[in-house]
């Protein structure tokens, strides 16, 4: 008489695991923000300066992980027409 305990809720679901970072990844993220750190506290950057260079970090590694993860020719489509594209009306 054995019987086995109830599947627990998640695995039921099947909704797929949050993916953790690498071990490259998390160094990448640490020396990034060392580095805003330290031009802050040593060479006198302002803060929003350092947030800003933080901010463009992140935006060039998604849009990486993006045109890496969609393949060398929609990558290549998809930067040609980011480029092309004209941007706001000032």
């Amino acid at each position: 008489m054995n019987k086995k305990p109830p599947a627990a809720s998640c695995v039921e679901s099947g909704a797929p695991a949050p993916r953790r970072l690498y071990s490259p990844e998390a160094v990448v993220i640490i020396v990034i923000v060392v580095v805003a750190a330290i031009l802050v506290a040593f060479a006198g950057l302002p803060l929003a300066d350092a947030l800003q260079l933080l901010a463009g970090a992140g935006l060039v590694a998604v849009v990486v992980l993006a045109l890496g993860r969609a393949g060398p020719a929609k990558g290549l489509r998809v930067a040609v027409r980011a480029l092309l594209t004209p941007g706001p009306a000032a």
